[in-house]
């Protein structure tokens, strides 16, 4: 399995758009020992030739331009990307969908909780379905397994599991009350063909045995 990580920063990024603190001055003007960090992103291959990314951050577009093996392939507008797994609704990880609007096809794996709250609460993201066969949607249990898998290319073997039961603060109350709030935050095991694994946990609100 490949691994790219492709930001690693928490929510604005580091240094944060707002933020005057002695590391952001410092990395700002170059006297910090560090560089700057783009919010966490993270993209996962077993064959290098499909790339599923864990999450859309909000700085995708510029993480994609970063990294060649991200980019168009062919002649013509293409991509290696063949899907998105979102592990929660925050802003920080579903806002880069929308830089994936632009008519290619790819999946996107979810909770039905979810994918109720992005299809049916905000229209901006039907932009991802402006015609048919753009954006194909799977819905993912919150404690079970499934398969990453591309029309091409070798797939990636994933087992879910309930994080937190908060949903983002812009659901509303009534909302919440008609989600399973145990699809609300989702913690990743991906397992390559050959065995190996990564754990993918981007928000964790308590340490305990199963983590």
């Amino acid at each position: 399995m490949h691994i790219e990580i492709l930001g690693s920063a928490a929510g604005g990024g580091f240094p944060q758009w707002n933020c005057n603190c002695r590391n952001c001055v410092s990395v700002r003007d170059g006297t910090l020992n560090g560089k700057p960090r783009t919010q966490t992103q993270v993209a996962i291959c077993q064959d290098t030739r499909v790339w599923f990314l864990l999450n859309a951050s909000p700085d995708l577009r510029t993480q994609i331009e970063a990294t060649g093996g991200l980019q168009p392939l062919q002649h013509g507008r293409n991509s290696p990307i063949g899907g998105v797994l979102l592990t929660s609704a925050d802003i920080d990880q579903v806002a880069g969908l929308l830089s994936l609007r632009e008519l290619q096809p790819f999946r996107i794996y979810c909770t039905p909780s979810i994918r109720r709250i992005l299809r049916e609460d905000n229209s901006m993201f039907a932009m991802l379905n402006r015609v048919s066969e753009q954006v194909s949607w799977t819905d993912i249990g919150c404690d079970g397994s499934f398969c990453l898998q591309a029309e091409r290319g070798a797939g990636i073997n994933c087992n879910v599991f309930s994080l937190g039961n908060r949903f983002p603060a812009y659901v509303s109350r009534n909302r919440s009350l008609e989600l399973n709030a145990e699809e609300a935050s989702l913690g990743v095991i991906a397992e390559s063909t050959s065995g190996k694994r990564l754990a993918y946990m981007p928000a964790v609100p308590v340490i305990d045995d199963r983590c």
